[in-house]
């Protein structure tokens, strides 16, 4: 019964205890409550400094999208498999966008273009007026590809294929006009290269068109010699049987014939044509609002932050006091015994 009872006695003691603990935090963050006003309005005036003082970037964005038709290069592959020159062809249009954009080539022709912008009276290229420093030219060519992949992100939607190009520039209209440089020169690029293999394609036909001529009127001069020295060769089935095997051989080469005839007629027909391979969907147009800063954003989470970055600091005052007080309560207990 006693022990029943002292632990029926130590129990509203222990739960008294927390709840002076509880009112005792409380009432020391209520006793700094001057400080933690202080220090939340001093993040949050921070905060608007800095929102103030960066500088604002603009953002723009083109949208586009790759053609996936597998075209006339891959009939020319399926050809040149069929008759054992599998790598003869080799197909122009596996490329990617997002390859083509970290590409040093693509990167350095929009550097050196001379643009357009506020800050400078004459046209200045993109390492002038980012005004990027260093010993050499290539040191400072080297710097300024670093900053432009900060500048230039892709996304990709992958059920759709659709691709957005983003360009960050301090200049709206700048902005605007990298973008849409940005997608003229890969349409370029992926052109030129689809023309190349197109040509490609048009030489290795012509080339097997010649060969394949050749030993088609190889064939039919054979065929040809054959019946001229056997004028009767209905009553000998041995005669009857390499007339047949000459005959054969004409055949193939003539269907081989005229089929890469017609592949040739096509290629050609697709040189002509250009297909463009890459479409775009929308045009970067210049951006109305900043990108960057998000000034809103920065004070709202500043003044935030600074809120509970000081009461944690009033918390770690008082856990401080209280340790340090333990820590000496115990010290002069140890020295009694």
């Amino acid at each position: 019964m006693t022990t029943t009872e002292n632990t029926n006695t130590n129990t509203p003691t222990t739960n008294n205890s927390d709840e002076i603990n509880l009112i005792d935090v409380f009432l020391k963050l209520w006793h700094f409550r001057k400080f933690i006003i202080f220090f939340t309005i001093g993040v949050a005036v921070v905060a608007v400094i800095y929102s103030l003082v960066q500088d604002p970037q603009y953002e723009a964005s083109v949208k586009l999208y790759k053609e996936t038709s597998e075209g006339q290069s891959s009939r020319i592959q399926g050809l040149a498999a069929q008759f054992g020159m599998g790598g003869a062809i080799q197909g122009g249009e596996q490329f990617s966008i997002e390859d083509l954009l970290d590409s040093r080539n693509i990167n350095k022709r929009i550097l050196y273009k001379k643009w357009d912008t506020e800050a400078w009276e004459d046209s200045v290229n993109l390492i002038k007026y980012w005004e990027i420093e260093g010993e050499t030219e290539e040191e400072k060519m080297f710097k300024a590809l670093e900053t432009i992949k900060d500048k230039i992100s892709t996304s990709k939607n992958e059920e759709t294929g659709l691709l957005t190009i983003k360009v960050m520039m301090a200049e709206p209209k700048l902005a605007a006009e990298v973008a849409n440089y940005v997608t003229d020169i890969i349409s370029d690029y992926v052109q030129t290269e689809r023309q190349t293999t197109t040509q490609n394609n048009l030489n290795y036909l012509e080339d097997r068109l010649a060969t394949v001529k050749q030993e088609l009127k190889k064939a039919e001069e054979k065929l040809k010699r054959f019946r001229e020295r056997n004028r009767v060769i209905s009553e000998s089935p041995e005669l009857q049987m390499q007339q047949a095997r000459l005959q054969r051989k004409v055949n193939i080469k003539q269907q081989v014939y005229l089929t890469l005839e017609k592949e040739r007629e096509m290629t050609e027909v697709e040189l002509v044509k250009e297909t463009p391979v890459i479409n775009v969907l929308d045009e970067a147009v210049k951006p109305e609002q900043r990108a960057k800063p998000k000034r809103k954003l920065i004070v709202i989470v500043g003044t935030f932050a600074g809120f509970f970055l000081s009461i944690l600091l009033v918390v770690l005052r008082y856990v401080w006091v209280y340790v340090r007080g333990e820590v000496r309560n115990r010290g002069e207990s140890l020295r009694l015994f």
